[in-house]
């Protein structure tokens, strides 16, 4: 999985202040990027670049902390279980806003093709390849 599969839903960008005054649980490295955040929450507690459709209007060059992707490469994380741990938050976001259910974030397992052997259920035997330059005696 490439990206974060975000729906748009805009609640992370709504809780601005929550996120603030809570960032002493969250791990140092966020503690420090959330110290520099560019912007203040407006006094509804949102981040003020979130437009009225409920999307971010500096998305390109948003900030670090705003950046999934960029944070389990920070935090030197797995970025599958960094993909769900933020999935399982934005879900409990949504949950708790009582906002439909069409924006639940939804992680799909990796695709990752396994090679069978034959006794584990391939159907045909692997074909013997050739080494190039290799000469029959």
């Amino acid at each position: 999985m490439d990206n974060f599969p975000c729906t748009k839903c805009g609640l992370c960008c709504k809780q601005l202040a929550n996120t603030i005054a809570k960032q002493a649980i969250l791990p140092q490295k966020l503690q420090d990027l959330l110290s520099i955040f560019p912007y203040k929450a407006k006094p509804d507690g949102s981040c003020p670049k979130l437009t009225e459709d409920g999307l971010c209007s500096v998305y390109d060059s948003r900030p670090i902390i705003c950046n999934i992707k960029l944070g389990a490469q920070l935090l030197n994380h797995d970025i599958t279980d960094w993909y769900r741990i933020n999935a399982e938050n934005c879900n409990s976001l949504i949950n708790n806003a009582g906002i439909s259910t069409d924006y639940l974030v939804k992680i799909e397992e990796s695709s990752k093709e396994t090679t069978k052997t034959y006794e584990e259920g391939r159907i045909r035997p692997r074909k013997k390849r050739r080494r190039k330059n290799h000469k029959k005696t």
